[in-house]
This record gives C-alpha cells, structure tokens and sequence, in this order.
C-alpha cells in the first residue's frame, strides 16, 4: 500500500515512526478498510503520548516511550531466517520478513489461512467489523491507532465448522534492519465446534534497534476452541507492543498464552470478552526481565455472560534492574450471575536491584460469583537452596533449576506436548544466556 503525504507536518513522534500516511487509493482495498487506515492515522496524530496522570499507564517508565528514527524498512533486508524456532510438524507454516512473506507451506486444507489482500478479496464484508482499530481498552490507544494506520499484512485464519486441526498453525515474524518498525496482526476466526492451535513467534534477525506494535484478534464462535500461544524472543534493543483481543462465543474455549523472554521494552495488553453464555477464557504468561528491561503487561477479564469461567496466572522471573508491571482487573458485569474467575501473579526477584509492581483488581456488578485475585513477590527461600545444597548441587545451580520450575507452570498449561518442549528450551536456552 504505497503512502502518500500529509497535507500538515506529522509530529516529531509521527515521523519517527512513518513519515507519510497510509494510502487510501490502492487497488483492490475495498473503501471502508482504506478510509478506516485514514481514521486510525488521523486518530494516531490527535493522541497524546501517555503521561503520569493515565491510571493505565501506572508505573511504567515514560522515559522508554522514545521511538526515534525507527521506519518502514525497505525490501532487501540483509540476513536470511533460520530454522531453530520451528515446529517439527505443522497445519501451515507462515514467515515473515519485516511484514513482508517470505514463505508459505499449508499441509491442511481444511484450513483456510490467508494474507491481509487474499482476505480483503475474498471475505472483505465478513472481515468490516473484524479488522479495526484493536481495541483493549486498557490505554494502547495511541498504539492501537498506528497498527491500524500501517498494516500493511496479516495472516487471517478461518477454521469452519466441526473441523478439529490435529497439528498447530505456526507463524514466524523476522524483524531486521537498522530501526526497522514492523506491524504484525494474526485474526482467528472458528465456526461451531471448530478446534484449532496457533503458534506465534516474534524473532530478531540481528541485533540492530527495532520496534514493534503487533496484535491478535481471537474470535471464537459457539462450542469452538482456540489455543494461542506467542513467543517473543526480540533482542535488547527492540522496543514492542502487543495488543490481543479474546471474544468468545456460547460454550467456546479461548486459552491465550505469552512468553517473553527477551526486548528492551514490552508492553502487552490482552483483554478477554466472554460475551457467550458458559465460555471460557484462560490467559497465561510467563516472562524473564534482565538487565534494564522493562515488561508492562495490562489484562481484563470481562464478563458480559452468566455462567462463564476465567483463569489468568502471570509469572515473572527478575534479574539486575529489571522492572515488570501487572495491572489486571476482572469485571463481571450486570446479569453475568454464575461467574467463575481467578487471577494471579507471582513474581520471583533473583536481585537485590530488581523491582516488580503488582495491581490485581475486582468489579463485581452480579450476584452469584466466585471471583478470587492476588499477587505474590519474594525471593527463593533459603531452605529450597539449602535442601539443593545438602545434595551436593552448587547454589547457582540450585537457583536456576529452581526458577526454571517457576516458570515451566505456565508452559506446562498450554496443553499441547510439541510447543511445551520447544517452550522449555528456549526458556532453558534463556536461561543458561543470562547466566553467562
């Protein structure tokens, strides 16, 4: 979609990022997705930056919000995707370069997996209310505004109806170049009593400075299930926002999982709608903050149905300086009678440096609920490496093995035995890096 010029001056922010505006004249792009690019710039330029008065941005450090220099990078990024992130079997395999696809392998097709054009074509009514301004609701809006204005692909799922796909859907997006900023948006779409599993990775292809404001769009029709599971391996340099959506249908299962184990600054915000009556949603994360890192992660659990049932455990590891925020809150809204929610945070300082915030919260507005929510932060007890020592294991040793447990209860919950075993080594691989 090539820009074309804004009329006025961007802001110093607007063209650090992209100097020009999303065209809104390419062939092929039905009217109301290149008029809703238009808005979300025109959005993205009116926005203010968040400052220390925004509730939803508590804590966070707004010195990090500096994204200067970062651009679209042009075709022919040096550097060329390996192969050790990968799945050994797989439904359909996408990889992406800088947004751009680079490959394409689909063994099951039942499935129909399309790119942002293909999808636009093909599905462009059913997709008018699907691709929009992601919207959280908890304070990316700027963000969310600039995804939207600069998409420039995606990968769109549709799973129909009663079809069960045994292997997971995984999707690589390289990032590489010098500042490069890149955009990624995975949609998932089921039918009734559709199942299926997607794996998602976010990778740096070397170790220049880059930014990345991504999102996913989960959207489960009644008696449907989708498992989605994000792996951000970024490097130090990188900056990254992540915006996901979870919208469940009448006894529909959404279990979205993250794992962050790498980049500079990363802020993520998953908001769940159990919007059908008996649904259920399950957010999980599990991340590994070192050096001056700073992982900002802001959830809600939503539940606009009776009957329905959530669960959200976060966990994060801490090392050096290293900051992490969670600010979670379960809303259960009028009429929701019967919910079931649960939320929990635990973090693990292994530093006397690190620092972790913790903000879990409740609005009940129904009768008949059993909601629970809490947070834990504490060091590794002394009798745990002392019981590691009387067995003649070294205290460093005993510390990692007993970090890596803390964080295997996550992986262990994604329920599918292949992404469990690729989870664990790379958080072992992570492990043994901050080690060194």
């Amino acid at each position: 979609m090539s820009p074309v010029t804004l009329d006025s001056p961007p802001t110093p922010f607007v063209r650090s990022v992209f100097l020009d505006a999303p065209s809104w004249n390419h062939a092929g792009v039905p009217a109301w997705f290149a008029q809703s690019q238009l808005s979300a710039w025109e959005a993205f330029t009116t926005l203010p930056m968040p400052s220390r008065r925004d509730e939803a941005w508590r804590f966070a450090d707004l010195k990090l919000l500096s994204f200067d220099a970062f651009g679209i990078q042009p075709p022919g990024v040096p550097g060329a995707p390996g192969e050790e992130t990968q799945l050994e079997k797989t439904a359909a395999r996408l990889v992406f370069v800088n947004d751009r696809l680079v490959a394409r392998e689909i063994s099951d097709t039942s499935l129909e997996i399309l790119t942002l054009t293909e999808a636009l074509a093909r599905h462009g009514d059913r997709l008018r209310d699907v691709l929009t301004t992601p919207d959280t609701g908890l304070g990316g809006d700027k963000f969310a505004a600039l995804h939207q204005a600069q998409l420039q692909d995606a990968v769109v799922i549709f799973v129909p109806a009663k079809v069960e796909v045994p292997e997971p859907i995984e999707i690589i997006h390289w990032l590489g170049g010098e500042n490069s900023a890149s955009f990624p948006r995975t949609i998932i779409l089921t039918e009734r009593h559709a199942k299926v599993t997607v794996m998602e990775h976010h990778v740096s292809l070397d170790e220049n400075p880059g930014f990345s404001v991504g999102a996913a769009q989960l959207i489960a029709a009644d008696a449907s299930s989708i498992n989605y599971v994000l792996l951000k391996r970024r490097n130090a340099a990188t900056k990254a926002v992540h915006l996901s959506t979870v919208s469940t249908g009448r006894d529909a299962e959404v279990r979205h999982s993250l794992i962050n184990l790498a980049a500079g600054w990363t802020r993520t915000e998953c908001r769940s709608l159990l919007a059908g009556p008996g649904s259920r949603s399950e957010m999980f994360s599990v991340s590994l903050a070192a050096g001056h890192q700073e992982i900002d992660q802001r959830t809600l659990q939503d539940h606009l149905s009776p009957n329905s049932y959530s669960d959200l455990l976060y966990k994060n590891v801490l090392f050096d300086t290293a900051r992490t925020i969670f600010a979670g809150l379960i809303k259960v809204d009028e009429g929701a009678h019967g919910t079931d929610a649960y939320q929990k945070c635990r973090n693990l300082l292994l530093s006397d440096t690190c620092e972790a915030n913790s903000m879990p919260g409740l609005e009940i507005n129904a009768d008949q609920v059993k909601c629970s929510h809490g947070s834990t932060t504490g060091r590794i007890a002394e009798d745990e490496l002392f019981y590691f020592e009387s067995r003649g294991i070294p205290r460093p040793l005993a510390a990692r093995l007993i970090a890596v447990g803390f964080a295997h209860e996550v992986v262990g919950k994604i329920q599918h035995p292949a992404i469990e075993a690729l989870l664990d080594s790379a958080l072992h691989d992570r492990f043994a890096a901050l080690e060194e």
